[in-house]
């Protein structure tokens, strides 16, 4: 490497690309969402293409390095006369998926006929990403605090984090124990434990509503087991 300068310009380049690409699938889910059309059923079909570098769509984009470094890109190209209206758009587009996932939470509520004021909702998962211990900047806690201000209750449940406080609230030590004390479940972590779930035991909450921000849960097996299912670039 030429120089520090450079080196750091890799660096940066590397996230923001993926921070990028992260944005662009989600823009396409939300479009998919409405057309009816199953987004990883698309993505599953075009990584079969050989230069198809794939990238899923979820609640938005956390941890310490993506969000930072497309604001260092962005501050840098303000301070010297440049724009990235490419990495800027990126950004809002991520940093609005929280309120996307809210709406969904919203539209199961609705086809149950109740209110989401003083219901309890269980998020499952609240690493920024899969299978690590890590919040920072997660997704989850923006998702929590929008439902707090609609007047749900929230509990927590991530393997990673069983019987800690997160985010001013107490983790739960499993699953299974908490389901039939609430409305409704949010999947907002991909993590194994909960791509590996059977979307039955769901029906052992109060109200069988499933909102799945990550694309771990099968459409046809959680309508067959009766949820009201809403997932993240899916068809209902």
């Amino acid at each position: 490497m030429p120089d520090c300068k450079t080196a750091n310009a890799v660096k940066l380049t590397t996230n923001v690309f993926r921070d990028v690409n992260i944005a662009f699938v989600n823009e396409l889910s939300l479009m998919f969402e409405k057309l009816g059309i199953d987004t990883l059923k698309v993505l599953d079909a075009a990584k079969r293409k050989y230069n198809f570098q794939i990238h899923y769509p979820g609640a938005g984009v956390g941890g310490p390095c993506l969000p930072i470094n497309s604001y260092q890109f962005l501050n840098t190209a303000k301070r010297i006369g440049s724009e990235l209206n490419i990495i800027k758009h990126s950004r809002a587009i991520n940093e609005k998926m929280p309120d996307h996932i809210i709406n969904l939470t919203l539209d199961g509520f609705k086809k149950c006929n109740i209110t989401i004021k003083d219901s309890t909702i269980l998020i499952l998962g609240v690493s920024y990403k899969p299978d690590v211990k890590d919040i920072q900047l997660s997704p989850a806690e923006i998702i929590i605090n929008k439902l707090k201000a609609l007047g749900a209750k929230i509990r927590i449940y991530d393997p990673y984090y069983k019987d800690n406080q997160v985010f001013g609230i107490d983790a739960e030590h499993n699953i299974q124990d908490i389901l039939s004390d609430v409305d409704a479940s949010i999947i907002v972590t991909a993590h194994k434990e909960f791509q590996e779930i059977n979307p039955k035991i769901f029906t052992k909450m109060k109200n069988p509503i499933l909102i799945d921000a990550r694309g771990v849960v099968d459409t046809s097996s959680a309508n067959n087991a009766g949820l009201v299912f809403r997932g993240l670039g899916r068809s209902v």
